[in-house]
């Protein structure tokens, strides 16, 4: 064989695996989760293309320099390899939770390791020490995977939505970027979702006084503080829709179908846009497109760069999804020298601090910029909606909020990572002050669950049936609201109120011609009695119902949150509506 002959196919060989990786197992990640990314596929695939071919080339030179074994051996790995890669992207695939900042305990799972390693060990072995038997075999069967492959690819490519894998999000991604620090002259309302910064927590910040001794509780005046309030889920998934609806998912239909129906109905953000309010959209790319289901006018992805250009967003886009890709292909352990605890190896690499795309540090350089820009030149209503991770896990800022890290999510390192979203937060309604336009501002200061921190003075060993420890902080999340023209002091409520009542407390407020479920929560008094649901269930894909989450466990509240003899079991919602009793 020629040398040229045996450079194309080395080459040729190389495309097997790498394939695989660049293309197909990426191709399966994207089409299942388009909405977590801002560029399209298209776009996606030609910005790394480029370096798989060089990759490829490279494997073909290094073909034309073996000898005749060392080829063949080549052959054999290179097919054996290609086979694992298959295997490990669509057979032995791992269910790590969702990849949003919680670390994954390895060791835990070392049976899955253990696993693919002798999985792995086993194929690559015998490919090298009986390559003259077995590299045929692997040569054929990665050359049958290979078409199997790219025959899926294509039926997925021309299936249900190929609209999907050609949509990018990045020209309104910049002209909503540009909208986001402009406020009304008219009324203005603002809603930031601190994602998992639970009530005690925020009290706790409260009791701490800034460097100049000044009370925070000065800095916001007007709000009330529903210390008691309660949160319909633990997670940020179907608590969008409860909170923007005030209804509340109960495993009837699928998920996403309930989502799309409840978002495109009767929510706040629907009746305020059929108002004459302009919506704004703020959050991380998989939540936007969430919120995005809803009426708006912008609707932003907050980036890691405060000066985005649509190459920053396709490269980004670009090292997250190689990044995943590995992920998913590589063996359990070599999952972890992947992922780093969330630094992963890509992504680090296009940043010039590879930390600098976790989300909480994004957000944090989102909110200051905002309150740096923000100008009030604008005739319509706004309504302003923004989701940040100043309290999700991974915990990773210190008290100056630089990189310290990835820590345990305990109650000190929540406290020093969500006091500086807050400070950043305050500075915004400072700065609102400063512009005039605070006082007839609705304003809601919320979170949408718990932050994985035990509650203060709540001792689940006395009611291990209906709550432990963990489920009961995620189900106490942040509720504060400033009225429109409410101008008084920081004041606390003990009502028993829940986040399903939003809706009906932010229509009341702005007088928008929409009944909601739930109640105006300044209408409930401290002593009021009132049973409250909150919704339990298991973050992951349900194997037996697809479409449906696993069977959800309700957890009624009769009295505070705080008080652990006033939860008990409620029903339980199976798959397709079966509802049965404790």
């Amino acid at each position: 064989m020629t040398a040229v002959r045996r450079l194309a196919s080395g080459a040729a060989l190389a495309a097997l695996p790498l394939l695989t990786l660049c293309v197909f197992t990426p191709l399966l990640i994207y089409s299942g989760n388009p909405s977590e990314f801002t560029a399209s596929f298209t776009q996606i695939a030609l910005a790394y293309l480029p370096y798989c071919a060089v990759l490829i080339l490279a494997v073909g030179l290094l073909a034309a320099l073996l000898s005749a074994d060392g080829y063949r051996r080549m052959q054999a790995l290179t097919g054996a390899v290609a086979c694992l890669l298959w295997l490990q992207s669509n057979i032995l695939v791992w269910d790590y939770g969702e990849l949003d900042g919680r670390s994954i305990e390895w060791l835990a799972g070392a049976w899955r390791g253990l696993l693919d390693a002798a999985i792995w060990a086993g194929v690559i072995i015998v490919s090298i020490i009986a390559f003259k038997r077995s590299g045929p075999l692997f040569l054929w069967a990665a050359a049958a995977l290979f078409v199997v492959q790219l025959t899926a690819a294509a039926v997925g490519m021309a299936g249900d939505d190929p609209a999907a894998l050609k949509h990018s999000d990045i020209e309104e991604d910049q002209a909503a970027r540009d909208a986001l620090p402009r406020f009304s002259t008219s009324k203005n309302v603002v809603h930031i979702v601190m994602d998992g910064l639970q009530t005690d927590l925020f009290e706790q910040l409260l009791e701490d006084r800034l460097n100049d001794g000044e009370d925070l509780r000065d800095q916001l005046q007007g709000f009330t503080l529903f210390r008691d309030n309660l949160g319909a889920f633990p997670y940020t998934q179907l608590t969008i829709p409860a909170m923007l609806s005030g209804k509340t998912y109960q495993n009837r239909v699928p998920v996403d179908e309930f989502i799309d129906a409840t978002l495109g109905g009767d929510t706040v953000l629907n009746a305020a846009s059929d108002a004459g309010f302009e919506v704004d959209i703020a959050a991380q790319v998989s939540l936007k497109n969430i919120y995005a289901k809803n009426r708006h006018t912008n609707a932003y992805a907050i980036s890691n760069s405060g000066h985005v250009s649509a190459r920053d967003y396709i490269v980004n886009d670009s090292a997250r999804l190689i990044d995943l890709s590995l992920f998913r292909a590589l063996p359990h352990f070599g999952k972890a020298l992947v992922h780093r605890d969330e630094l992963w190896v890509f992504q680090g690499m296009v940043r010039t601090a590879s930390y600098l795309h976790m989300q909480y540090f994004s957000d944090l350089e989102f909110v200051r910029n905002l309150s740096q820009a923000m100008r009030v030149d604008r005739e319509a209503p706004v309504y302003k909606i923004m989701h940040l991770m100043f309290a999700h896990r991974p915990t990773v800022g210190d008290e100056n909020c630089d990189f310290d890290g990835v820590q345990a999510t305990g109650r000190e390192n929540v406290l020093r990572q969500a006091n500086c979203g807050l400070q950043a937060v305050l500075a915004v309604f400072s700065r609102m002050k400063a512009l005039g336009i605070y006082d007839n501002s609705l304003i809601i200061l919320m979170a949408d669950h718990g932050a994985w921190v035990r509650l203060r003075d709540f001792d689940p060993e006395k009611k291990r049936g209906a709550i432990d420890s963990m489920s009961a902080a995620m189900a106490v999340p942040l509720l504060a609201i400033k009225r429109s023209n409410d101008s008084a002091d920081f004041r606390v409520s003990n009502a028993p109120t829940s986040i399903p009542d939003l809706p009906a407390t932010v229509a009341a407020d702005l007088g928008l011609p929409v009944q909601f479920p739930g109640v105006n929560v300044f209408t409930l008094s401290d002593s009021q009695s009132r049973e409250r649901s909150h919704y339990k269930y298991f973050y992951g894909a349900n194997r037996n119902a697809p479409g449906y989450l696993n069977k959800m466990h309700e957890v009624v509240v009769n009295g505070s949150v705080y008080d652990h003899d006033a939860w008990r079991n409620g029903r339980k919602f199976s798959p397709a509506g079966q509802v049965s009793d404790d």
